[in-house]
């Protein structure tokens, strides 16, 4: 019964994590496009039409593109940002972390709770992203475009770690020096 229970437990995840991340990657390309498109036409609009106090310089425009091509490259960006915390490419296959023949059944609710993660940290990074550009917009003081931008790379950073997080636990434990 136990088995039947876990077994169930890791199919979820398997399946809740690939369907999560296929919508978060295709949300993050739609989000992307639609808001590069809706900016450009704020932008183009004439100065009479675009209302008091939204003065945009072209470099805060090229950053929102920037931040809206990243979203498009949302996978890309991933792997960059893991490349530049030292754990290499980014993979979405359920994890294997933990060796059945030591823990046995444990081993498989460990590994589906850690392929659940990988699916949070794919959230966050891309909420992260969101948060970035959303500092950009018209319209925030300086203190919550300042929030926004620290909320933002605080997640950007959180990210990898979750959707790297096999990696990051091996290198927790070597650091450490914990046995499992």
């Amino acid at each position: 019964m136990n088995t039947d229970l876990i077994q169930m437990l890791v199919n979820f995840s398997r399946n809740i994590t690939q369907s999560g991340i296929n919508l978060v990657m295709t949300l993050a390309v739609v989000m992307g496009i639609v808001s590069a498109i809706v900016y450009l036409l704020r932008f183009a609009r004439p100065k009479s039409h675009r209302g008091a106090g939204s003065e945009s310089s072209l470099g805060k425009m090229l950053l929102f593109l920037m931040l809206c091509g990243g979203l498009i490259a949302l996978k890309q960006m991933m792997n960059a940002s893991a490349h530049q915390l030292g754990f290499g490419d980014v993979t979405f296959d359920a994890i294997a972390y933990v060796s059945s023949t030591k823990y046995g059944p444990a081993a498989e609710a460990i590994n589906a709770v850690l392929t659940l993660l990988r699916l949070l940290g794919v959230i966050f990074f891309y909420q992260g992203m969101r948060r970035m550009k959303r500092s950009l917009v018209d319209g925030h003081t300086g203190l919550t475009a300042g929030e926004d931008v620290s909320n933002g790379v605080i997640k950007l950073l959180i990210g990898p770690l979750l959707i790297c997080n096999p990696y990051f636990l091996t290198a927790l434990q070597n650091t450490f020096n914990i046995v499992w």
